[in-house]
């Protein structure tokens, strides 16, 4: 019997899921990133250190429903893949015939974004925008298609969600008011579009009371990670990077999807035709996925231009989710027989090689946020902490963000984590709670945990505390070649104040 498309499409939506969140059990732990939404998520607030708080909400909600199982919380960020995937279709649905329409959505498992990028982080914001994105995108054009209430109200609400998501959904909403501006003025005048204002501002209202309770300090990290690489350079290159890290950014968002337009190009060769206008397309269309395919990037790349500070590439994985449907928009291929067939098989290569790849990466590699050993660290480090505060419960830890978070997940007590606030107070642990509980600080330096003391809210209040005696502790990290790597790492235990 043979399969229809749709049929097809699902298939190799639940393959996909599957595969990636299998291949993601040649790690020794779940990333970082998944690990920090969880912790961020323990606190139940509208607001983390760093982002949003929807990634976190959703994580712990899903940890607590699931429970620890490392594949399980892997396949979350294939769930929001996938979403992503059938949104676009949805889209394409619009512009294209259906069988083009799975193309645009199948066309992305040749991106590193939807590939290599989710297997080392697994779960984030990032992930969880590349969801987002495309539904915004999708209502956005059928509120303006069929003008009903309810997909002005469902917009709002998940623009309201996407801007609880991460920050850089800003730069959709610019490319929406610009499209309005250019070709559908009209909107201004009708309801529709104040009402979705309306319904978004009304999501995002509490998250936007919180930065103002807390002084915007999760801004603080912004701003870390842009100013990271031009902090000490000269005032010459300072002025060069504003042409530099654009161009750069752009760079990275065209090699991520290199991948895409070789399959496009197959399939082109395949079915012997390609053109290179859509002559029948509207032209309200053809700017419509010009400004929402291209213009984000373009906008989000001017951050380098007006700050002179880097744009990481990475960050432009929530942006690239209309290459496929823009590829066969613009320059339409007729497919032939076996043409959907032929493009189907492209698709699984992809994925096959992608997979290939990273499991040939996996046997070589020494990296610690991929194989850190923490079998053999937490039974090691709770044994200290008891013998040395007289068996009290660890509550708190707290230190390196790269390796702490997997106390929260992979300790068996589950202490809560201190996380940097970028020397603003901190809005849910208290100083009180450091000295009446004490908290184990855990380091790649040794110099840091000094830091932490002297600087970061709430340690500040051991300043007046005895100093912790500092442990050096080495982790070793062996490939399957036996080829090994010495970390060295540092912690130190403070002590509940009644037991100092």
């Amino acid at each position: 019997m043979r399969l229809s498309k749709t049929a097809i499409f699902n298939i190799f939506l639940a393959v996909h899921a599957i595969v990636w969140s299998a291949i993601s059990l040649l790690r020794n732990l779940v990333s970082i990133d998944i690990m920090e939404a969880i912790a961020w998520g323990s606190f139940m607030d509208f607001g983390t250190n760093k982002h949003p708080p929807l990634s976190g909400w959703i994580a712990y909600a899903y940890y607590n429903l699931v429970g620890h199982n490392d594949f399980l919380l892997y396949l979350l960020g294939q769930i929001f893949i996938v979403i992503g995937f059938i949104y676009i279709f949805k889209l394409a649905k619009f512009f294209l015939s259906e069988e083009k329409a799975f193309c645009s959505a199948m066309i992305l498992e040749a991106c590193s974004y939807y590939t290599w990028m989710v297997y080392i982080n697994t779960y984030n914001c990032n992930i969880l925008m590349m969801a987002l994105c495309p539904i915004i995108t999708y209502y956005f054009y059928k509120a303006l298609k069929y003008e009903k209430l309810s997909d002005w109200v469902i917009f709002g609400i998940f623009c309201g969600l996407s801007f609880l998501g991460k920050y850089q959904c800003v730069f959709f909403f610019l490319a929406m008011f610009l499209y309005l501006i250019v070709c559908r003025k009209e909107q201004f005048k009708k309801k529709g579009m104040y009402i979705a204002l309306a319904a978004g501002t009304a999501v995002i209202l509490p998250h936007v009371l919180w930065l103002i309770k807390n002084d915007f300090f999760s801004f603080s990290y912004m701003l870390e990670r842009t100013q990271s690489e031009t902090r000490n350079l000269p005032e010459i290159l300072v002025k060069l990077s504003r042409i530099f890290y654009p161009i750069k950014f752009i760079a990275d968002q065209i090699i991520s999807i290199a991948g895409c337009v070789g399959i496009y190009l197959l399939t082109a060769i395949y079915n012997k035709n390609i053109q290179y206008t859509n002559s029948e397309g509207k032209s309200e269309d053809k700017l419509f996925l010009l400004f929402m395919g291209i213009f984000p990037i373009i906008l989000h790349s001017l951050m380098g231009v007006f700050t002179g500070e880097r744009v990481p590439g990475v960050w432009g994985s929530i942006m690239v989710s209309l290459t496929g449907i823009m590829l066969f928009y613009f320059f339409p291929i007729k497919f032939n027989k076996n043409g959907f067939t032929f493009f189907t098989a492209l698709s699984y290569c992809a994925m096959a090689i992608s997979v290939i790849t990273v499991a040939i990466f996996m046997q070589f590699q020494t990296k610690m946020f991929l194989s850190f050993p923490y079998q053999k660290i937490m039974p090691e480090i709770n044994s200290v902490w008891a013998k040395e505060t007289n068996n009290a419960p660890l509550k708190y830890a707290g230190g390196s963000n790269d390796y702490i978070f997997e106390f929260k997940i992979y300790n068996p007590k589950h202490p809560q984590i201190v996380l940097d606030t970028f020397g603003h107070s901190n809005p849910w642990i208290t100083s009180e709670d450091i000295k009446e509980n004490g908290v184990l600080i855990f380091v790649y330096k040794n110099d840091d945990i000094n830091y932490f003391i002297g600087q970061i809210s709430p340690y500040q209040a051991l300043k007046d505390c005895p100093p912790p005696e500092t442990h050096l502790y080495p982790v070793k990290i062996c490939n399957k070649f036996n080829k090994c790597k010495v970390e060295n790492f540092y912690y130190a235990i403070v002590p509940p104040e009644q037991k100092i």
